[in-house]
């Protein structure tokens, strides 16, 4: 494994973090003045800030969102399969359609929390890429199946190798930016997820129209073969730009001072980014509240991401008299793209406001009214399309959550690397499940037992936002009040007085190093973090 620093001219705590700040006067250039305009960047970042985060946008951002995309390409193109062919071709009947969803998910869930802590003991810039080469493979195994064994195989091969790509990368997105960096950021990779099944279904309206029967392949096999053409240069990619996290090594596009940069501009904002197993830390995980709201939080809201999916396809599909195979694939588009704008808005206005839930209220209002219609039902063609369409706004809700749950355990590596992959986990695995007895494909077009129970969850979740807000409001001002003690403890003796009320008092996480520096306190103090 390559040290972090074997290259480097300085150590990092030779750096000052006056260099941080250097040269401000460099004038920026036209895509960074842009980038400054749209509040990408503060206007108090400096100049070689700003290249730096540049820098790191276009390493994680792109490979991220393209690899985000071509997970949600292939997991969406099987229902688009499913609509518009496969179904006759491969004599499927009955909820079939649910049990190879349940199998992806069951193979994607189990995996998701041991692949997650397989990527903090290896190197994620090469994990990745490498599982996407393996989805990409068994996506290209389902243009060929025969039969729905064949495809229950290679759905359950999918499901593991993409099990750690969305942790994997908010992983990293949590390790290099800092807090008031990862909303926008982490928003701009989830929209990666619905144009991925946007363009899932715009691909195969086109490949039924344009390829169904050429060189004796129906359309909903080219869409498989496809979207395997358009995976593996994404891999590629990702061997070239995507980096590890920055504790272990400096990826190839830093200079050796932008690295100790990067570094320097998270002291005492996050942990270090590298995960032990021990039994103090899940002792310390299972101690506090973040795993069990979070996690309840997040299954709730994929509970809530179900019906504009694979519902609103059989739905549609139900109703052939009215809507043709390619308005099947188009018309959930429209959903998809609303879930898009709502999450660059409500991510944007998060790190705006710092503060999470009043969007995350804000976009559940629609979902709520979106539901309500469903559940009416009895509300003509256009207001059931309305409903389905509504509950798009719900695609705010993952990047505000995981953004939330990141920033509030930005102190403690361990503990956001395992809640977040349990939220994920757990939250799949619920609904890999209950859309079987909520959404069965027989159902269709009403769904009156799914459009009921996500009437609950979709209240329950405005709970649960509120729940949050309430105690992370009440931990901060625990951290403020606590802070205002030690400070006034240190503050009145000396530099060796200091030193043995650190020893004896446990620092609130806010309290970084500079503030003990200050005070005549030595810099390797046990338990603080950097």
């Amino acid at each position: 494994m390559e040290h972090p620093h074997a290259t480097d001219t300085k150590s990092i705590h030779e750096v000052s973090d006056h260099e941080v700040q250097s040269n401000p006067e460099l004038p920026d250039g036209l895509w960074l003045r842009f980038l400054t305009y749209a509040k990408w960047y503060p206007k108090d970042m400096s100049h070689p800030e700003k290249k730096l985060v540049l820098k790191l946008d276009i390493m994680i951002l792109i490979f991220g969102c393209l690899s985000f995309f071509t997970k949600y390409l292939d997991q969406q193109a099987i229902t688009n399969a499913y609509v518009s062919g496969m179904k006759e071709d491969l004599n499927l009947h009955g909820n079939e359609l649910n049990y190879i969803t349940a199998v992806f998910w069951a193979s994607y869930c189990t995996s998701m929390i041991p692949a997650c802590y397989w990527l903090t003991r290896t190197r994620i810039n090469i994990a990745l890429p490498t599982l996407e080469i393996g989805w990409g493979l068994f996506t290209f195994g389902c243009a060929w199946a025969q039969n729905l064994n064949t495809i229950y195989a290679m759905r359950f091969f999918i499901g593991i190798c993409e099990s750690c790509s969305f942790t994997g990368v908010i992983y990293v997105i949590g390790s290099w930016y800092k807090p008031g960096e990862v909303t926008r950021r982490v928003a701009l990779f989830f929209v990666a997820s619905p144009l991925g099944t946007m363009f899932a279904g715009y691909l195969q309206a086109a490949a039924y129209t344009n390829l169904e029967g050429r060189h004796g392949l129906p359309g909903w096999r080219w869409l498989f073969i496809i979207c395997t053409i358009i995976t593996i240069p994404i891999c590629i990619l990702g061997y070239i730009i995507f980096p590890d996290v920055p504790h272990r090594s400096k990826p190839r596009f830093l200079t050796a001072a932008e690295h100790d940069i990067a570094n320097i501009r998270l002291k005492g904002l996050t942990a270090p980014s590298e995960l032990k197993v021990s039994r103090a830390i899940f002792k310390r995980v299972f101690g506090r509240w973040h795993w069990y709201v979070f996690v309840v939080h997040w299954t709730l809201m994929d509970q809530n991401f179900t019906p504009y999916s694979t519902p609103f396809s059989l739905y549609l599909k139900a109703k052939p008299e009215i809507y043709s195979v390619s308005r099947v694939n188009t018309l959930p588009t429209i959903a998809t793209a609303l879930s898009v704008v709502a999450a660059l808005v409500a991510g944007v206005t998060a790190d705006r406001l710092r503060n999470f839930w009043i969007p995350s209220v804000a976009t559940s209002i629609p979902v709520l009214i979106g539901v309500i219609l469903l559940v009416v039902y009895n509300v003509g063609e256009t207001g059931r399309l309305v409903g389905f369409i509504l509950t798009g706004f719900e695609g705010a809700i993952s990047p505000l959550s995981m953004s939330w749950a990141t920033i509030t355990m930005a102190h403690d590596a361990e503990e956001r690397a395992i809640v977040t992959a349990s939220m994920n986990a757990i939250g799949q695995a619920m609904a890999a499940w209950t859309q079987i007895f909520q959404y069965p494909a027989t159902s269709a077009p009403y769904f009156r037992s799914g459009f009921i129970s996500n009437l609950v969850t979709t209240i329950a979740q405005f709970l649960s936002v509120g729940l949050i807000a309430f105690l992370v409001h009440r931990d901060t001002r625990k951290e403020r009040l606590s802070s205002n003690v030690v400070i006034k403890l240190l503050t009145c003796g000396s530099a060796e007085a200091n030193q043995n009320v650190v020893k004896n008092v446990a620092l609130p996480k806010v309290f970084h190093l500079p503030s003990l520096q200050c005070l005549g306190i030595k810099h390797d103090i046990p338990g603080t973090h950097l």
